[in-house]
């Protein structure tokens, strides 16, 4: 593996709006208000812990020049990026890509936005840094799973300081070489554990924020004319070597330059870790077959739930199995399965271990999860699960999902995401609010200089 540095610096520097088709231009915008709602979520749910860090950081601003979300005062770039990926991971509800195993928008995004504010960027700027951001990211992180995670750390962080810099870079109209040294910054100061999968889930929010707040430190440094690392990502001693054991250059390097792979990342239509909603779904789907056999879904007429799915996903989401706080409810391949399959739904009320009744306990107790790697597939999309419910009478249902709702082969539409907004700002901002933001997206003015819509 040689240049890699070069070729990912070379990609972000001859990024050009004239790659930017229609179609991506609509997938960036919906991720943009994908962005708002997944900041509202985190805003609300996860309160405590928004405090303490907001408390934290409120002295600690060196410019009035970007925005917070719901705070009426401006702050400097890097807090403003800071709290805002704090937001924005805070509910899970963010965006993400299957290979590169991570999300995206919580540090991309946040560090964008912020230094657009205090640049007074165009927003046709704005989307070349986003995707910039998201190349990055998603070629990087891809490239290194699942070592990643096998090692132990979270793409979000580890990958998303590297994706912040180089598109903070981007924005700030570096040369080559700057960026390339913006990305060797970012790679040294690269950070983030899975560890928070396991327990204090509310803390994960650190990692993205970090890569956005670091990303921004990171391309600035570069914009001094500071030089980092020679070789990076692909030294001995270097980015790929301490995150991952192995990499697939094909992931690197198929279509650079030529294909946008934000189009190839998904939304999340649940608020939970992503590797639960396949799961959710085939428990949805079963719980009406039953209830179309039967004329209605009783708990005690199951005799056993069994979920096949991949590695990943337990080693991810399969430590938890009765949520003992708030914050495991989110990383639960048990809990997500019983709530879905009882309720045929799961949404943020069950967020909370209030929501964690007997009749759910008795259902995970009757759960038995196997290993099926055949349910992930990097090559054809899938990250999927299937699941069957046997009842007491010897009936058996089930139901399969390789590509769960938000995929880009399963994609949401324009009014899935106005719903998700409008479920994930309920008491935050009103109706019409959420139906002024979408608007504004939707019809956006290119040329027009960049506002921070929350």
């Amino acid at each position: 593996m040689e240049n890699v540095t070069t070729r990912i610096a070379d990609l972000v520097y001859n990024l050009s709006y004239d790659m930017v088709t229609e179609d991506t231009l609509d997938v960036v915008k919906k991720f943009i208000v994908d962005y708002y709602a997944a900041i509202a979520a985190g805003y609300k749910i996860n309160d405590e812990f928004n405090r303490v860090i907001f408390d934290i950081l409120a002295d600690s601003g060196r410019k009035s020049e970007s925005k917070i979300a719901f705070y009426d005062s401006r702050v400097s770039p890097e807090t403003a990026a800071y709290m805002n990926a704090i937001y924005s991971h805070g509910a899970d509800m963010d965006d993400g890509n299957k290979k590169a195993m991570g999300h995206i928008a919580a540090h991309v995004l946040s560090s964008v936005f912020a230094v657009a504010e205090s640049r007074k960027s165009s927003w046709k700027e704005v989307i070349v840094a986003v995707l910039a951001g998201y190349e990055v990211f998603n070629r990087v992180a891809g490239a290194a799973q699942p070592g990643i995670v096998r090692r132990g750390f979270h793409s979000t962080g580890v990958a998303g300081t590297i994706a912040s810099a180089a598109a903070c870079a981007k924005l700030m109209g570096l040369d080559q070489d700057q960026i390339y040294n913006a990305i060797s910054l970012a790679a040294l100061q690269a950070s983030g554990l899975l560890l928070i999968t396991e327990s204090g889930q509310a803390c994960k929010p650190l990692n993205p924020a970090n890569a956005a707040r670091n990303g921004i430190i990171s391309a600035r440094i570069a914009s001094k004319g500071i030089e980092g690392p020679v070789d990076p990502l692909e030294s001995g001693k270097g980015w790929f070597h301490a995150f991952s054991e192995t990499y697939n250059e094909n992931i690197l390097v198929d279509g650079l330059g030529e294909k946008l792979t934000i189009n190839e990342s998904y939304v999340k239509p649940y608020s939970s870790c992503r590797h639960t909603h396949c799961g959710i779904e085939c428990a949805i789907s079963i719980r009406e077959q039953i209830i179309a056999k039967y004329g209605e879904f009783r708990q005690e007429n199951i005799n056993k739930v069994v979920l096949n799915i991949y590695q990943n996903a337990i080693t991810v989401a399969g430590n938890v199995i009765v949520p003992r706080s708030n914050d495991q409810t989110k990383f639960s391949l048990h809990y997500s399965l019983a709530v879905a399959l009882l309720k045929g739904e799961f949404g943020f009320k069950y967020l909370k271990t209030a929501a964690v009744t007997d009749e759910i306990v008795d259902t995970i107790g009757k759960i038995r999860i196997n290993v099926d790697e055949a349910m992930e597939n990097t090559k054809k999309g899938i990250r999927g699960c299937h699941v069957d419910v046997i009842m007491n009478d010897g009936a058996v249902f089930s139901k399969t999902v390789y590509m769960p709702k938000g995929d880009a082969e399963n994609s949401f539409t324009w009014d899935d995401v106005k719903a998700k907004l409008i479920d994930c700002a309920d008491g935050v901002l009103t109706r019409g609010q959420c139906d002024c933001l979408v608007a504004s997206i939707v019809e956006l003015e290119l040329d027009s200089r960049f506002e921070f819509g929350l």
